[in-house]
């Protein structure tokens, strides 16, 4: 399987932009907020207005921009955290989002 490069992969921008657009909405402290597929789908299907496999997430945890955090719902929900969120602006930057 070859390797993702985000620079290269539309989607994943897209998802990424959706993670942390979630992400800066919540009014816990940066270290504590959580996100899961089914909040962040909800605002990427709000701008993009199309949907993406859940597995996409691993995808950006291999990168290095999610970290796997606790699970519920007997695992049938994962939730991640944003391991540095000053990274991700200036590549959402670049990449117009």
């Amino acid at each position: 399987m070859k390797p993702v490069n985000i620079s290269d992969d539309t989607e994943l921008q897209r998802i990424l932009w959706a993670t942390f657009a979630y992400w800066k909405e919540r009014d816990t402290p940066p270290t504590e907020r959580l996100v899961c597929y089914s909040w962040i789908l909800r605002k990427y299907k709000q701008r993009f207005k199309t949907e993406f496999h859940h597995s996409r997430l691993s995808q950006l945890e291999k990168l290095g921009f999610l970290e796997k955090s606790e699970t519920s719902r007997a695992g049938h929900r994962r939730y991640y955290k944003i391991v540095n969120p000053e990274r991700v602006t200036p590549l959402l930057t670049t990449w117009k989002l």
